[in-house]
């Protein structure tokens, strides 16, 4: 096992170990997702999982990783389904220190698939660290060595919002959010030359966030002809899951209260309506209603997701200079929307 491994408490190290197993299993994986509902922190989750098991098809599992002497697997085959329910998850995994029969017995009944102690036993003697990757731990410290990226924008605290909305939804809401903070990443990547390397790195895994998310959102448009699923994108993009619809339905009632309370109010809920519409309007999404209605972009958009993924955590930095010609195409994509002259950048 690597030095970074050992030096890492069993809890973390265990994490490691399984996002390895699944990673190699072909699965995009992500360690240490926040599940946050009404404003309280609920938990983390341990490891969320997607795959694309088809054209029509996409599955989210999330692992509830427990390395301890005891514990305590019933109740964390409770808990991880309850999760599961919350999340709107797919699957549920409990990887327990546990070997008793009784447990992979009673997850069965429950529908969690349990991952017992002599498949953990077998994955750590497996020496299934992976030297090539940053852990997590190692990922979050490459931004702590920028020691104003809290005064900075921070670039910490928006890593952890962006994990956070993966618990949420893979809307076009949460899209619509994870573009901000790409924004945000990529215009550092110019502006603070310094810190380019870890700038890039987070970007690409907020690129690797939004690629997934597009490619849970296609599931729902695949028999769409082209020309409808790029209108579909674009409103998406454009209004947020509710769409254009749904948007003027919750902008009238609220323009129609400001009417009907507020000083000169016909007037001034026509002029904000007048605005919210016109600035609605300038958006250029169509850039991205184009792009990712396309069949070769929409087919590759969970591998380029993946490749996102390693970039971001590869120990060893690669920039998307050297990925391949799909990953680039979607990040210029993304520059062109942006406004961001790819030159510069």
């Amino acid at each position: 096992m690597n030095k970074n491994h050992q030096t890492m408490s069993k809890g973390p190290r265990m994490e490691e170990l399984l996002r390895n197993y699944f990673l190699k299993a072909g699965y995009f994986v992500v360690r240490g997702v926040p599940f946050i509902y009404e404003g309280f922190d609920v938990t983390d989750i341990d490891l969320w999982l997607y795959s694309r098991t088809s054209s029509v098809s996409r599955e989210i599992t999330l692992v509830d990783a427990k390395n301890k002497k005891t514990p305590q697997a019933i109740e964390r085959i409770f808990w991880v389904q309850g999760l599961r329910i919350a999340t709107k998850a797919t699957n549920a995994i409990v990887a327990t220190t546990d070997r008793r029969p009784e447990v992979k017995d009673f997850g069965r009944d429950l529908g969690v698939v349990v991952l017992d102690g002599n498949f953990l036993k077998k994955l750590a003697t497996s020496d299934n660290s992976n030297t090539t990757r940053l852990t997590d731990e190692d990922f979050l410290a490459k931004i702590n060595e920028y020691s104003l990226s809290k005064l900075d924008g921070d670039w910490k605290g928006r890593i952890i919002v962006s994990k956070c909305l993966l618990a949420k939804s893979l809307s076009f809401d949460s899209c619509n959010e994870w573009l901000e903070q790409g924004r945000f990443f990529a215009e550092q990547s110019i502006t603070k030359g310094f810190q380019r390397e870890t700038a890039l790195r987070c970007l690409y895994l907020v690129c690797s966030f939004l690629t997934i998310a597009i490619d849970h959102c296609m599931k729902e448009l695949s028999f769409y002809e082209q020309y409808e699923r790029s209108i579909l994108i674009k409103d998406g993009f454009t209004y947020g899951s509710r769409g254009s619809v749904g948007l003027k339905k919750v902008l009238n009632v609220a323009m129609g209260l400001v009417a009907e309370h507020a000083t000169d109010g016909p007037v001034i809920a026509r002029q904000v309506k007048a605005n919210v519409e016109k600035q609605l309007a300038q958006l250029n999404t169509s850039i991205l209603g184009d792009f990712f209605s396309r069949n070769e972009v929409a087919k590759n958009l969970f591998s380029v997701a993946k490749e996102f993924e390693h970039l971001a955590m590869n120990r060893e930095f690669l920039s998307h200079e050297s990925a391949s010609i799909e990953l680039r195409s979607t990040l210029f994509c993304l520059l062109d929307y942006w406004g961001i002259n790819r030159v510069m950048f």
